[in-house]
């Protein structure tokens, strides 16, 4: 088998050493990287090795020994807690996405339009009227009456040796046109209460429909206020849903890359010459460096 030249490239956790540049002769094996992963190319002074960087959270992590022949894509290294615990989150995530995508928001109903005040219906005099001027027209024929039966009983007066029952008779007449003119000013007089009342009442009446046609334009003013308050409440949570479901899906994503990066895999086959641990970071994870004899399969 041939040993194979490589590059040292920085992928996430994963380090790779390449062969120095005076190997002119050998090709360069090319390295297959996600688009979004950073990599740095550096020299390396061993053609046939690389060295691979990796942080794990406690031994049992490792997946590989010294001495152990792997192949290519082959597991060196998963942070099974970790990722179990972070699937964990992932799943309550879903939940509460699932939960928020699920929420109905419903839209505030329109106002019903408030009744219109029916109008009053029309009015007429004419029976008040007609009353008045029949009592006008009596009260003149009574005068009339009384004037002619006056003038009667003074040419009676006059007359020498008339019967006195003449003149009582023609005198209570007189009386009773008299009375009967007094009817009459009453039956005015009540025809006129009559046209003023109805007036009065009328008056009262466009005044209470003034009044309700006023309370139904404040009413509607009110509605249509009530249902812009509605509107913009309304708005405010569909926003206030669509920021939770971004938030949402931004820490799904972040866990999902946390969770994709915890996996280390061999990017050659070969042989592990040697493991190093570095040591323990803050964050509690231990460092471990290893030691890869590439061969040419």
């Amino acid at each position: 088998m041939e040993w194979q030249p490589i590059i040292l490239a920085t992928v996430g956790s994963l380090t790779l050493l390449s062969p120095s540049k005076s190997l002119e002769t050998q090709a360069p094996q090319e390295i297959q990287l996600a688009q979004n992963s950073p990599v740095e190319l550096v020299e390396a002074a061993y053609p046939n090795r690389i060295e691979i960087a990796v942080n794990i959270s406690a031994h049992e992590d490792l997946k590989i020994a010294q001495d152990m022949t792997i192949a290519k894509g082959q597991i060196i290294s998963d942070r099974i807690p970790e990722k179990e615990r972070l699937q964990a989150q992932k799943k309550q995530l879903e939940l509460s996405l699932e939960r928020v995508l699920s929420a109905s928001i419903t839209p505030p109903p329109k106002p019903r339009p408030v009744p219109a005040v029916a109008p009053l219906p029309p009015i007429s005099y004419l029976e008040h009227e007609a009353a008045i001027k029949r009592a006008n027209i009596t009260i003149a024929l009574s005068q009339e009456e009384i004037t002619i039966k006056e003038q009667e009983i003074t040419e009676l007066s006059q007359i020498p040796d008339l019967d006195p029952i003449i003149l009582e008779h023609e005198q209570a007449k007189l009386k009773q046109l008299q009375l009967n003119h007094q009817i009459a000013a009453n039956e005015l007089e009540l025809a006129q209460g009559k046209l003023q009342t109805a007036k009065q009442q009328r008056e009262y009446q466009e005044y209470q429909a003034s009044i309700t046609a006023a309370r139904r334009v404040e009413e509607e003013n009110q509605a249509k206020a009530f249902y812009q308050r509605q509107i913009a409440e309304y708005n405010e949570k569909i926003a206030a849903k669509e920021i939770q479901v971004t938030q949402l899906q931004e820490k799904l994503n972040d866990i999902q890359s946390q969770i994709e990066n915890l996996q280390i895999v061999s990017p050659y086959a070969g042989t592990v010459r040697n493991i190093e641990f570095l040591g323990q970071s803050e964050d509690g994870s231990i460092a471990v460096k290893i030691l890869l004899l590439v061969k040419d399969s």
